[in-house]
């Protein structure tokens, strides 16, 4: 078997019996291999820290706020949760607790959900946080009531519009409501306040579930199924939320503090 025969020969410039000269060679010797040892891990190290720094871009992208899923600031909020998806229940004369001739089973339900503003109110920080402004017209309860500023949830104004839409489908039956308005023209722009908002919503919604159609004996053109899935807020729970920071002040006290300044016409 062939033999490997080492040879070691002293190094020129080191004396052998200089031990601080040894000292200098061997630390010498020892920076040269953490280099190139340095040199062949830097690439992983290099790969290593854009990979950190991808996932944690990632991460953040995933978790910010996007056109998408961006819900604007309201106190709210924390009310809304979101049930099982639920089927509708469109077919033509479906029955339903908020349709009918008028009763006064029908009226509770409604005025349930659509009665008055059901006032809440907002902090400072609150009302800041909406994007709106703290201007000297915007309406504050009485310190001795709690202050803040007046506030109410869209949900309700918009079944207020509803029902009020309900209503003047009955013709004379609730002519009454219509006495609040001081004229016939009043009460024609308040309806027509309330379809326009109807319809800003139902546009601002946006709602993209596929309605399908069937052939129905009968029929000579496909019948819409508007009996179809929808992913809901919870509307019990933001009712709940709203009744239980409702504002209880008298009308008597909700008047213009002394740092009022009117605005020159309705918003």
């Amino acid at each position: 078997m062939p033999t490997n025969n080492l040879q070691y020969s002293p190094v020129s410039g080191v004396d052998e019996d200089n031990d601080e000269a040894k000292l200098l060679y061997n630390d010498e010797i020892l920076a040269t291999h953490k280099s190139r040892h340095l040199v062949r891990l830097w690439p992983w190290f290099t790969h290593g820290a854009l990979l950190i720094v991808n996932v944690l871009f990632l991460t953040l992208w995933i978790r910010a706020p996007t056109g998408r899923s961006l819900t604007i600031y309201s106190p709210a909020n924390e009310a809304i949760e979101y049930g099982e998806i639920i089927r509708f229940n469109g077919s033509l004369g479906a029955p339903s607790i908020y349709r009918g001739e008028p009763s006064p089973e029908l009226e509770a339900v409604w005025d349930k959900i659509s009665i008055d503003s059901r006032p809440n109110r907002m902090t400072l920080d609150e009302l800041l946080r909406t994007g709106d402004e703290a201007t000297p017209s915007k309406a504050k309860y009485p310190e001795e009531f709690g202050g803040g500023y007046m506030a109410t949830v869209e949900v309700i104004h918009q079944l207020h519009c509803v029902n009020m839409l309900r209503k003047i489908t009955w013709g004379d039956h609730y002519k009454h409501d219509h006495s609040f308005h001081d004229t016939p023209e009043g009460f024609r722009t308040h309806l027509d306040h309330c379809i326009e908002m109807m319809r800003q919503n139902i546009m601002c919604r946006s709602d993209v579930t596929m309605i399908t159609y069937d052939w129905v004996k009968g029929s000579k053109d496909p019948f819409p199924n508007f009996n179809i899935p929808h992913k809901c807020r919870d509307f019990d729970k933001i009712l709940d939320w709203v009744d239980e920071h409702r504002v209880f002040v008298p009308k008597s006290k909700v008047v213009r503090q002394d740092d009022t300044v009117d605005l020159p016409s309705p918003p």
